[in-house]
């Protein structure tokens, strides 16, 4: 029989050739560039291809639905007239620069990430000012969307007469069937397949190269908030409370109710309590990776840093427990795990929880400041902070006057270090300490910033990013300790995040690490720690150095005290991750655990159960965040002690 007779797949078949051509073209081009990365045994490339082609004709049926929908809409005399041409046409063009400006959009997301879209991508379509500007001041956009506009009509062009087939088209009820079947082709594969499906390889790049972009996008879309007890393994509530107990019970620790399964507690730290003013600095992407000790070309890129760690209390083996700054954020504030989909800033009910401000609350500082350069509606932040004890003080509340350089992400560190010393003056002038909550974007593409106060020229890499965010908290501790307040003023300088998170496994710690210094030369001696531990051990850990006795439901420990047991926690997304000595137990949906040693997958052991047990025991617990890390939740726990 003539292709003729086959009236939708002559309709179709143009728009799947170029739909698979850009996909595969794409594909290719994106796995020769990480050939080194790559599996290349030949089962994993067929497993890789397998679900390449699957999610391709998903994705593609997908793109179908509006126009089956058009085709049954159209009245049958007018199928093949000029209406229906100019119709079709228009439809393709549209299709065709969506495809294209998809797998331009994915190639911009894959150098940043090492990943297809994904979670962040849902995040990103949010905040559509900040990344846009972003996009824009980092790559030539208007030259790669002029070539794209050429390219559509062109092809549009050249395929005009290609588009609409000739033969006579199906009635009205053929078609109509023809439209129900293709949405239930849509529904089973739905409920048949998910993206988790295509790890199959244990290698995270043929993982990654198998997604089609915009099925990832909308599978990620859906999934943003994961229930752990739903899709995580689990044990029994009494039995992973009965562990916490036993691995938060600090010397000074008394539980307030264990007999309900709480971690409430009261932490008393026997020495005298101080109160100095606090300075907590969150710094943009400041991976242990800048550090000279960490270095194999030579570079000096953070020279005040380093001399800050010597001066110091220092961890250089601290690991951040997400690859994004709402994780660190969240970490350092809160003192709890990397839970699977959002942080808790971006989650409903995330009010009156027990964080740093309200601890610093319950100690008589009622100045406590949040203060941020960017716009910090993005990623819901300023809610975040305002909502636990924090006055938000962000770029809108900022004169043009103070501001002198900036992109889309925000001032530069210098103008917000600036604002940071404005404040302080503002608050020591009152006489009672003070708390400020930090958080720089300097280190972040476009990587731009001042002209003349480093060696290397603005937006010109990462390197030069990090040396002018180094810079700048020089001149901050200069300019710091010129003031009255200096010398009763604790700084606490910690990363949100590594600097990348590319990695052949599904989660890689090595991409985690960062610093963490706490500075205060006239009230604390310098102190190193080389054991790891984790980024929710910061504020445990600053407590503990001012000798605060307090009340909390912290999942972190003051990484200084006598039996600290070193592990740590790290997360991307759906993959949720617990690390003590060369092990790493992996948590994944649904039900999942997978586990490594020195880097490398292996078969469970003792040591293997065992891990996997206590990852379990921590994460569970956590998941029941909303319920035992509201501030209310103190003295309830108290009441039943």
């Amino acid at each position: 029989m003539r292709l003729d007779h086959y009236y939708y797949l002559r309709r179709v078949l143009p728009f799947f050739a170029f739909f698979a051509g850009i996909e595969v073209v794409e594909t290719i081009i994106t796995t020769l560039l990480e050939a080194g990365n790559v599996d290349w045994g030949g089962w994993a490339v067929l497993k890789t291809f397998a679900v390449f082609v699957v999610e391709l004709v998903i994705a593609f049926l997908y793109w179908m639905v509006p126009y089956f929908l058009y085709l049954l809409v159209l009245p049958q005399k007018r199928h093949g007239g000029k209406f229906d041409r100019v119709a079709t046409c228009l439809f393709f063009a549209f299709f065709l620069g969506l495809s294209l400006f998809e797998e331009i959009a994915e190639g911009f997301f894959w150098d940043e990430f090492s990943s297809t879209f994904n979670f962040i991508a849902v995040d990103y379509l949010i905040y559509t000012k900040e990344v846009i500007g972003n996009i824009y001041q980092s790559y030539p956009i208007i030259p790669i969307m002029s070539g794209l506009v050429v390219v559509v009509a062109l092809v549009t062009w050249l395929m005009r007469k290609s588009l609409v087939p000739s033969s006579p088209a199906p009635g009205f009820w053929k078609r109509f069937f023809h439209l129900i079947g293709l949405l239930l082709l849509c529904g089973l594969s739905f409920v048949s397949f998910d993206t988790k499906d295509t790890d199959m390889t244990g290698n995270r790049y043929n993982t990654e190269l198998a997604k089609d972009g915009m099925y990832s996008l909308f599978s990620a879309f859906l999934k943003n908030e994961l229930s752990y007890k739903e899709y995580y393994p689990t044990t029994d509530e009494r039995q992973a409370a009965a562990f916490l107990q036993k691995e938060l019970n600090e010397p000074g620790t008394v539980f307030l109710a264990p007999e309900t399964g709480s971690i409430a507690r009261t932490i008393h730290n026997p020495e005298q309590e101080i109160h100095p003013n606090v300075v907590i600095v969150v710094m943009e992407s400041m991976g242990a990776e800048f550090l000279p000790e960490n270095r194999k070309d030579g570079l000096i890129l953070t020279p005040n840093l380093s001399r800050l760690g010597a001066e110091g209390v220092f961890f250089p083996h601290t690991y951040a427990t997400g690859t994004r700054s709402v994780r660190g954020l969240e970490a350092v504030s809160t003192s709890i795990l990397p839970l699977p989909g959002m942080a808790i800033l971006r989650k409903e009910g995330n009010e009156n929880l027990q964080t740093v401000g309200s601890i610093f609350q319950q100690k008589g500082y009622e100045d406590r400041k949040w203060i941020y350069g960017g716009y910090g509606y993005f990623d819901n932040m300023n809610y975040y902070f305002g909502n636990n004890g924090f006055e938000v003080l962000d770029r809108t509340t900022m004169d043009d006057k103070d501001i002198t350089h900036s992109t889309v992400w925000g001032v530069c560190d210098e103008d917000l270090f600036r604002r940071c010393i404005q404040e302080a003056d503002r608050s020591s002038a009152s006489g009672k300490p003070f708390l400020q909550f930090v958080f720089t974007t300097s280190n972040h593409r476009p990587y731009t910033y001042p002209d003349g106060r480093i060696d290397i020229p603005s937006k010109t890499g990462r390197n030069g990013a990090v040396k002018y965010a180094d810079y700048a908290v020089g001149e901050f501790i200069r300019q710091a300790k010129m003031k009255p307040w200096f010398d009763n003023t604790v700084f606490l300088f910690i990363a949100d995040h590594g600097a990348g998170s590319a990695g052949k496994k599904d989660l890689n710690p090595e991409t985690h690490l960062i610093p963490l210094i706490i500075y205060a030369p006239s009230l604390i001696k310098p102190e190193r720690y080389d054991m790891p531990i984790s980024q929710i051990d910061a504020l445990p850990t600053l407590l503990g150095l001012l000798n605060w006795t307090y009340d909390a439901s912290f999942y972190g420990k003051d990484a200084r005290k006598p039996g600290y047991r070193s592990r740590y926690f790290i997360s991307n997304y759906q993959n949720i991750g617990y690390c003590r000595g060369d092990g790493m137990i992996v948590l994944k949906p649904v039900k999942e655990a997978h586990y490594y040693k020195n880097g490398e997958p292996v078969p469970a052991d003792a040591q293997a159960e065992e891990m996997l047990q206590e990852a379990i025991n921590y994460y569970q617990h956590a998941s029941g965040w909303r319920k035992n890390l509201p501030v209310a939740s103190l003295p309830a726990a108290r009441e039943k002690k």
